[in-house]
Formats: C-alpha cells, structure tokens, sequence
C-alpha cells in the first residue's frame, strides 16, 4: 500500500508537472552583455554560480569572478600562481575550495587564496582535465584525457578495472538528482550508483564530444556530433541496455557545446558558431528522440546582441538568469518584467496618447490606434485620426483632441468644439463633466457641454499651465514653474517655493489618499495640506522629469520618469520626503527589467495610466510598455556583501582570519562588493569602521572605503548593501585587522620613557630645588651683609654720636648744683637715654649676629634667653622634640633673629613669671615656640598686628613669609 501511494504521488506530481504552463517565449527575455570592450575576458570556457554570489568564469586567461559590475582575476596571496592560466573545467565546492581543471594537464586547489596542484605524481591521470562532479558522499571526479579520477579522503584516486572501468580516458562526468555517476568515455556511456563501486554499460556509444544534462523530469539527455541531442532511457532505473547502434544524424540536428535545464523547465543549448538555441517544451520530446530541424528551436545570436556567436558554457543564477559564455564576453538573458507592447502596425515608437479604454487602453501614434487588453491580441482602429489626448467623462461622453480640434461624442453626435491650431500644453476632464485645456499662446480654457470659456485666474505672470488636474467637481489644480495654483469655487491659493514647492517645470499633479503629490523636471514635492515637501534632483534624479504618476489602493505611489519607472512602496513614502537627503527608499524598474527607453517628456497627457484591471501602462520615448503589479515579484532581499580586500601602501591583504598590518600604518582602503549581478549597477553601501565611526557613512554606490591617520590597534570594518530600496543587508561583512605598534608605540618603549620621565622630572625637581636653595642662600648673604652695614654705620656713626653727646650733657649737668631740680630732671633724661642706646646696642648686635646650624640654634637662643634673665627673676627654660637635624644657615639665621625678636618682646612687655622656648623637630616642618605667663597681649594689637609706632612683630612676619612659613601669635589673660 505504500509503494502505491509513492507512485499514486509521484504520478500526481508528474501530471501536474506535465501540464504546467509552458516557459516563456524567448521574446519574453531581455539580454545584457559586457564585452571585452567592456572589460570581460575572452575565451570563456566554464561558467558556475555558487554560494558567494559571484559569477566565475574560467577562461583561457585565468580565472575571473564577476559581481555584476567588474571582472577581477582571481586573487592569490603573494608567491602563490598557477602551472597554466588556461582553464577548462571549473568546480565550487560548499566547504569554499575551488578546483580547477587545466588544459595543460593536472588539477589546482585554490583554498582562501592559496594554490595545491595535483598532477600524475599525486595519483591524477594524465592530460588535459575536462570536467568535474561531485557526489553525495563527497568525492570530486575529475574527467581526464588519461582518464577517470576520485578525489577522497585527501588524494587522488585512478579508477579501472577494479571499478569496472575500462577506458583510457575520460571525456565527461556528470552527477543526476539521484546521485547516480554518469561518464562518457571513448564510444562508452556507462554510470555508477550510490553506494556502488562498479560501472555499468549502458549501450549508448556518445562521441568524444558528448555533454550531459538533467531535466527537471528527470530525464538524462545527451548531444553529441553522431545522434544529436536527445533524452536517453532511465539505465540507472533498470531500462534494458541499449543493442544497436543508430546511424550518424546528418549535419542539421541541433548538437551542443553545453546544456543547461533552467528552472523554468525550457532546454538551452550553445552551438559553436551559432549561439544559444532554446526548447520552450523538453517534455514533449520522447526518450531515444533526437531533437530535428522541425522541433521549434528558438535563437539568439550575435545579430540579437550576443557578444559573439563562439559560444560554450551556460549556467544559471538564483534569480533564474542564464549566462552564456563567448569567446568575446559574457551574456545573461532574463525574464522581463515589463512587457512591451506587441505592435502589429510598427508605428508606435512614438505614441502621442495613452487613456484608460474599457478593460484596457487606447493607444495613438501619428499614424495608428490601437485598442490594447493583453492578453487579446491589439485591435486596430480602421480609418482613424491621429489622437492627441482622450477621456471618457463620468457621464458618458468622450472628449478627443484630434485633427481638426477638440471634439466632444455623446449620444451618438459628434461636435467639434474649438479649433487647436496652436500647442496644446495641458489636457484634463473637469469635476462637472466637461474639460480643461491649455494652449500655449491662447491660455486656459473650460470647456462645458458646447460652450468654451477662458480661465485667466488659471494664469501665472500671464503664463498658461503646463499641467491640470481636477478633484471633485467643484476643484482644480494648474501647475507652472515652481507655482501651482489651486481654484476650488471662487477662493484661489498659489502655492510657490515659499511653500517649500521646488520642481522647476510641473509635468504631473496627482491625488493621493493622503497627499497631493506635484512633480516636474527638477524633482518631486507632496503637499500634506499645510505645505510642500520637495526631493530635488540634485538629491535624487530618479525623481525628476516624471510625467506620469499613479497611487494604487495598497498606496503604492508609481512614478513615469527620465531614469524609468520608480515604485515606492506606501510603508515607505514618508520616507522618501524625510529630512534625508539622497535616501533611497524605492524600487527602480528601468531597461535591465525590460523597459523601453524612459518617460515620454513634454505630453500635454499623463504618461502614466492604469486601466480597469489594475495593470500599469507606461508611455516611453521607445514605445508602449505594461506590467502587472500584482504579478510583480517582491523586491528582493538585500544583497550578500564580501571584502575583496584591504590595500595599505602598494601592499595588498587578502580576507584572512588575522589580519596584522606592520607598524606605522596610518591610512588603508578597504574594498568591498555586493552579489547582485542584475542590480549591480544600482547597489547602494554603508559601512563603518568601529572604533573610527560613531554611525554608519553612506558609501553610495562606491566599493572601497578609505580612512586616515590611525593609530595602532585593533579594528573591524564592517559594511552592508542594499538594492536601493531602503531594505539593508541583515549581515554585514566583517573584515577585522589589526595595526601593529611601532617601536615607539611599543609597551616597552612606553616603559623606558615613563622611567625617563620619572627620572627627568626627578633630576629637573632636584636641579629646581638646588637653585632655589642658591638663590635664597645668595639673597640671605646679601641680606646679612646689608645687615651688617647697617650694624656697621649705626654702631660707628648713630650710636657713638648718641653716647658722645651723652657724656657731652652729662659734663654740663655735673656744673649744676647737686640738689638742683634742673639737675635732676636731665639726669633722669640721661637714664633714659642710656637705656635707648643699650636698646639699640641689643639692635645692632641682633643685626650682626651669626645664625647657628641645627641644634646651635637651640643653644644660642638659650644663652641669649639666660643674658636676658638675669638679674630679673624670670625664670627661663628650654626645651626640643623630635630628632634635631642640621639647618641650612640662612634659615638658622633667620630663625635666630626672630627667636630674639620674641624673647625681647616677652622679657620687656610680658611681666611673666616664666618663659619658656621650644625648638620642635618634624618630618616635613620646624616648630619654634616661645611662651609666657604674663598680661598677654592687647587685643587691638592682635588685630592689628603690631602695635603703633613699633615693628618688631611686622618684621618677625616678613622673615617668617619670606621662609615660606607661618607666624602665629595667641594670648591668654
């Protein structure tokens, strides 16, 4: 039962399969080519696609990847080359390698830039090597002149007769969906099952030029120069062997270089001096049947646009694109997109008119009309005239610019309304069911059942419009130069580019859902109902000269213009009119889809319709053209990206796992590309590089990034791509380097210099401080010299003047009387001066006297203390903390001089008990103390800081500043 509901299904599957509908016609394909002019390589010998998304092509040359827009040789890493440049068989394996079969001989690896090769010495059969498969359990085979090889378990393998295999040699190879191994040898078409290690005859006798190919049936197909091309028995499902020998087909069958099976089921063959050959309908031709000279093969040659009629190899893309190599070039053929118009009169390369007409539209060229609904044949309008515009009014009348002037057919009459003997610039139905006309020289015109009336408010500065559009019965909008004016009843508005509208030249107004949308030759504004919106050309020329726009129920806004057909999703509309510039938000549909040419400029009609069943028609300078958008494939997903490779100085790295640039590098480029071979041309990229970018930077369409002054260290490049429709690759490339230190950017020379700096800073704090210490002993020597000059000159001059004219009075007094109160009075005078001169004599010795080192100036502020004591009752005490160290001698002296300041001070003014000094030894700091038991001091001395007329304490506080120190003073009564 299960075996029967296997075959139930599979006969389901092949019935359904049988009477699917058949490929398109090769009519249906538009071709592109890139010719060695164009900088394709010559002699293309094998094509494959694989999971990278380049296209690579083994050529006489050397082996070439192509990413849609450039062909680049292979790139080896340094030192690395191949025995032979000349490639005839070319595989991709899922695991990245790449195997090469060489016309010279042998087989070359190519693995992440690096070459093996492999000839007789590791187990490879002699001679050329032709083609490569590989089966399931992951053995390549190799076809060689010398003959058939396995590749496994990492070496080559000869098979013979061990394997049931008797050839010589080896011509093809080829591995079918049930991974049965099928090769063709020397007059031998034999195969090898899964699992099995013995060939099987199968009777057919293929010539040394024989191909292989499976179709999507299943069948086995094989062409050659004796039996042609033709589907073979199922030998591998247990069909008989085959026992005769047909004769030799004349030289008319069709035989092929290469076959390819397309996904569309259609059978395309190369022929050698002729180009690609196509059967729509492979399945109707029956097993042992060669293909004949009657079987409807279609061609496409040179004459079509083919780079050259020498064609070989074929293959297909993911998006179901053949390729085709020449001898001169590649070429791809791909299903249009949009269809163009099936002309049966060839006079529509310059239509005038297109209109919504019944289920389809009516067409007008100067010399035809045509009625257009595909899939119906076009209907020819007998005897017609030319029509220049035409509409179908809500009532039912149709209005017609035609010879002769504006006619208007309703109810079977036919008038004719106004002659057009001038340019007509704008053509439009009106609300109420008449219609609007622009007329270069005249002006503007509303035409209403049979009477015409001039509009001059639909004037600007005396200038007709070259655009009308109506909206509701009771509104229109006229478009001119950077202006539109609005007339809805009798209230008139001019929007202008105060409004933000800037799109030069108006060539279509529209009615969107939401939006008003207005665009002309310099770009494309909306109009929100407040204000315009503008997208200028300079951002994006694929906005400008659009004559024809169309917004669908889904808001899907569709734009005619001077680069092709521009769609833009409704999710994505607000985006195009964002506050960025150049963003690219769209689907762009021009010739690569099938388009004839570009927008038809200066039509007084849209060139852009929609008719009855949804289909779009476009208006181009080349003709009629029309699509479905409902048959319209989803845009893509964004492309896959790669980095070629990052190129610092005239050195060149290839992708690797770790990438290290030397020291001292400061700008690289990195290069980079996107799999798009159809939309190449069209690929917008992003990237940043971490670290150096706080966003991504928008690369445009370029393909390599450069980036300045980097220091060393670790980065990664990344960069995605798009098809210019706003939707980001969801993976970018990642490309991660590193740059090396220098020396001087080293660790260890970081190091060396911090200890150096260490060290200078500490030799510079050292030599600092030695010449502040210089600078201070030099100034306290100047100082104590000035000091003991003016001991000096107050001693030698001052004071003995002072004590002369003393003694001088004291000789007068001495002549008084004894008892005398004059006598008195100036001996008490004299007492008083005598105290004076010891007070200045004090003075002058503290000014010559000599600082002490260390603990000297503990000692010499004790024995000046005990001087002063003595004779008075105070009691005098020393006292030091601390280890005491040796002092610098200007700092002893300075110390000294005001310690004597303070105890002069305490033993005239204190009328203390006891005073005391203390002398106190720090890590950082030298305390010196003096302390009393008297009065105290006055607090208005305190605040002031001296007391009047004296400046003993004024001068303790500038030597101690001078010092860097502190002078503190406090009191207690």
């Amino acid at each position: 039962m299960r075996r029967l509901c296997i075959l139930v299904l599979a006969l389901a599957a092949l019935a359904a399969r049988t009477a699917a509908a058949p490929a398109p016609p090769l009519s249906e394909f538009i071709h592109v080519g890139r010719t060695v002019n164009e900088g394709a390589p010559a002699d293309v010998w094998t094509l494959a696609t694989g999971p990278s998304g380049f296209l690579w092509l083994g050529t006489g040359f050397g082996l070439y990847r192509f990413d849609g827009l450039r062909f680049e040789r292979y790139p080896l890493r340094e030192g690395q080359g191949l025995r032979s440049t000349n490639i005839n068989a070319l595989a991709l394996l899922p695991d990245g390698d790449i195997w090469l079969g060489l016309y010279a001989g042998g087989v070359a690896r190519l693995r992440a830039g690096e070459v093996t090769h492999f000839g007789p010495a590791e187990g490879l059969p002699p001679g050329r090597v032709l083609h490569f498969a590989r089966t399931a359990d992951g053995s390549l085979w190799a076809a060689a002149a010398g003959g058939l090889a396995r590749f496994h378990d990492g070496r080559w393998q000869r098979i013979g007769s061990d394997w049931g295999y008797e050839a010589t040699g080896a011509d093809y190879v080829f591995v079918d969906s049930r991974n049965v191994l099928w090769v063709t040898s020397g007059g031998v078409l034999s195969f090898l099952r899964p699992g099995e290690h013995r060939f099987t005859p199968t009777g057919e006798q293929p010539d040394r030029e024989a191909v292989l190919a499976e179709d999507l049936r299943g069948r086995l197909w094989v062409s050659d120069q004796r039996l042609g091309t033709r589907p073979l028995p199922d030998y591998a499902g247990g069909a008989p062997a085959a026992t005769t020998v047909p004769d030799r087909l004349p030289a008319p069958y069709p035989r092929a270089k290469q076959m390819l099976f397309a996904a569309d089921g259609s059978l395309w063959l190369t022929q050698y001096g002729i180009g690609v050959r196509r059967l729509r309908e492979p399945d109707r031709v029956a097993a042992g049947q060669p293909l004949t000279p009657n079987d409807a093969l279609e061609t496409f040659s040179a004459r079509d646009g083919l780079p050259s009629d020498q064609t070989v190899p074929l293959a297909e893309d993911g998006e179901g694109h053949v390729w085709v190599g020449t001898n001169s070039g590649i070429g791809s053929l791909r299903r249009r997109v949009v269809q163009v118009l099936d002309d049966p009169t060839g006079a529509f390369k310059h239509t005038t008119m297109l209109t919504p007409w019944g289920s389809g539209v009516l067409a007008s060229s100067p010399n035809a009309l045509l009625q257009l609904d595909p899939p119906h044949a076009p209907i020819v309008q007998p005897n017609a005239q030319r029509l220049n515009g035409a509409f179908r009014g809500p009532e039912g009348a149709v209005w017609r610019m035609q010879a002769g002037g504006l006619w208007r057919e309703w109810q079977g009459r036919l008038d004719r309304l106004m002659p057009l003997d001038e340019q007509v610039l704008a053509f439009a139905p009106a609300g109420n069911g008449g219609a609007w006309i622009s007329m270069g020289d005249t002006g503007v015109f509303r035409v209403e059942g049979l009477s015409v009336t001039p509009e001059p408010r639909a004037l600007a500065d005396g200038a007709p419009p070259t655009v009308i559009a109506g909206r509701g019965p009771a509104e229109v909008w006229f478009g001119h130069d950077d202006q539109v004016i609005r007339l809805a009843g009798d209230q008139i508005t001019r929007y202008t580019a105060a409004d933000g509208l800037h799109v030069g030249r108006t060539s279509a107004i529209v009615f969107g859902r939401r939006a008003v949308y207005v665009a002309g030759e310099a770009g494309l504004a909306r109009f929100d109902g407040r204000r315009f919106t503008s997208v200028s050309a300079e951002q994006d020329d694929a906005l400008a000269h659009v004559t024809g726009m169309v917004e669908t129920s889904d808001g899907t806004l569709w734009l005619n213009g001077g680069r092709g057909v521009v769609q833009v999703r409704g999710a994505d509309v607000d985006s195009l009119f964002s506050a960025s510039p150049g963003r690219t938000v769209y689907r762009l549909i021009d010739w690569r889809h099938g388009l004839p040419g570009v927008a038809q400029q200066a039509s007084s009609v849209a060139t852009l319709v929609r008719d009855a069943r949804g289909r779009l028609w476009f208006n181009t300078n080349r003709g009629v053209a029309w699509l479905d958008p409902e048959a319209l494939a989803q845009p893509d997903p964004a492309p896959a990206v790669g980095i070629r490779a990052l190129r610092a100085g005239d050195r060149q790295y290839l992708p690797g796992t770790a990438l290290s640039l030397p020291g001292g590098t400061r700008s690289v480029v990195l290069q980079y590309t996107a799999f798009a071979l159809v939309t190449a041309e069209r690929t917008r990229f992003r990237y940043r590089l971490l670290g150096v970018d706080s966003d991504w930077q928008d690369g445009g369409t370029r393909r390599e990034a450069s980036y300045a002054n980097l220091g060393h260290g670790d980065y990664v490049f990344q960069v995605s791509a798009s098809h210019g429709d706003g939707t980001w690759s969801e993976q970018p490339a990642e490309l991660h380097f590193s740059i090396a230190p220098t020396f001087v950017q080293s660790r260890a020379f970081i190091a060396v210099a911090a200890v150096l700096v260490l060290a200078l800073a500490w030799g510079g704090g050292a030599l600092r401080t030695r010449a502040i210490a210089r600078r201070l002993r030099m100034l306290l020597e100047e100082r104590h010299a000035e000091r003991e000059r003016i001991a000096r000159e107050l001693h030698d001059t001052l004071l003995q003047s002072t004590q002369g004219l003393i003694i001088s009075v004291q000789g007068l007094v001495a002549r008084l009387p004894r008892h005398d109160d004059v006598r008195t009075g100036v001996e008490a005078l004299l007492d008083r001066a005598d105290d004076v001169v010891l007070e200045a004599r004090d003075r002058v010795r503290g000014l010559r006297a000599n600082g002490a080192d260390g603990p000297g100036l503990l000692q010499a502020l004790e024995a000046l203390g005990q001087d002063l004591a003595t004779g008075t009752g105070i009691i005098f005490r020393v006292a030091s903390s601390g280890r005491p160290r040796e002092l610098r001698p200007e700092a002893s002296d300075e110390l000294l001089c005001i310690g004597r300041e303070a105890l002069l001070n305490a033993f005239r003014h204190a009328q203390a008990r006891q005073i005391e000094v203390e002398l106190a030894f720090g890590v950082a700091e030298l305390i010196l103390s003096v302390r009393d038991d008297g009065i105290g001091i006055a607090p208005e001395v305190l605040a002031r800081g001296h007391r009047p007329g004296h400046w003993g304490l004024p001068g303790m506080r500038e030597r101690i500043e001078a010092m860097g120190g502190n002078l503190r003073l406090a009191s207690e009564v």
